[in-house]
């Protein structure tokens, strides 16, 4: 008896569970599955509600949305104690909400490797899940770096340009340090790079920073941030790579020389219109040295005459014997 009656509290339990599993439903997706070090690792988490009740996902809500962070097989990795959320969700019943996400503001993801994610749901004193994702998180390739200030007097700055290879394309970033506290102020994608022209990065007189990159065969990006790092804007410009550069102007600022820069449309306000195009092949077509010029043959010499040949003359008989047939 006692053992038909535990059977059918395991059996209820069970049902339950499957029956709360199918009541909550989380679908996500990673914006990148691939990143650089300390870029924000933003998610869209998706909460479908058919439990019959409201999910409050406020702090003292009756509901807690977090993630497992695996770092190894079997190890999370520890919190930030920031929260993941940046604003309150209630999700009604019956209704769906889809909630964004910065993973790298609420864990600890500060070291180049392979993380595996997993979305988790605390409600009613049960657990849902989501699938599980992988994060491969990349130092990147350094391709320019620049040191400011004196670590000693709190205002020293470690900026550089980092590449990796994203969505079948070459992306470029900027990361801008505190050198003094170790602190990363920000990394922010600059968009993508062709590597015709090395990226140029270089500091103001005001302590901005100054990125120039090519983005494509006919344009370049010029991305300028403050000391602290944060964006102050980017203006694209139609040049050729060897003409175009950062030059200092007269206020002890940098400007773009050698570039038309993308205006724009008035037809069509927040949208960029390039300068016209270059001549298509403003430069010989031909690989190698330019093959020497054809000269003309020179014209033959006119032949002299040859000499008349002698013509044999008739022979003379006089004084011979008579012949006789």
């Amino acid at each position: 008896m006692n053992r038909m009656l535990l059977g059918t509290l395991a059996l209820a339990v069970w049902g339950s569970a499957a029956a709360a599993s199918a009541q909550v439903e989380l679908t996500w997706s990673l914006a990148n599955h691939r990143t650089v070090l300390m870029e924000p690792v933003r998610a869209t988490v998706t909460i479908a509600n058919r439990s019959g009740q409201t999910l409050d996902l406020t702090p003292r809500g009756n509901a807690r949305l977090f993630f497992d962070v695996e770092d190894q097989p079997a190890s999370t990795v520890a919190g930030t104690g920031r929260p993941l959320l940046a604003r309150p969700v209630i999700v009604p019943a019956g209704e769906t909400r889809a909630v964004d996400v910065n993973l790298l503001d609420a864990y600890r993801l500060v070291r180049g490797q392979s993380y595996m994610l997993t979305p988790v749901l605390e409600f009613a004193g049960m657990r849902f899940f989501g699938r599980r994702l992988s994060l491969e998180v990349q130092p990147g390739l350094e391709l320019a770096r620049r040191d400011c200030g004196l670590p000693a007097a709190g205002d020293a700055r470690a900026v550089s340009l980092r590449l990796i290879h994203r969505d079948r394309s070459d992306r470029l970033f900027i990361r801008i340090d505190d050198s003094a506290t170790g602190y990363c102020l920000g990394v922010y994608d600059l968009g993508r790079v062709i590597r015709f022209f090395a990226p140029r990065l270089e500091q103001d007189a005001a302590g901005a920073f100054h990125v120039l990159h090519q983005t494509a065969p006919d344009r370049f990006a010029h991305s300028v941030f403050d000391y602290d790092g944060a964006p102050l804007g980017t203006a694209f410009y139609g040049a050729a790579a060897g003409r175009i550069r950062l030059a200092p102007n007269e206020q002890g600022g940098l400007e773009v020389q050698g570039g038309t820069p993308y205006v724009e449309d008035p037809a069509t306000p927040g949208i960029l219109v390039g300068p016209d195009m270059p001549p298509s092949h403003p430069y010989a077509t031909s690989l190698g040295e330019p093959a020497a010029p054809v000269r003309a043959a020179p014209a033959p010499a006119p032949r002299k005459p040859a000499p008349p040949k002698p013509q044999p003359s008739e022979k003379s008989h006089a004084g011979s014997e008579p012949v006789s047939w």
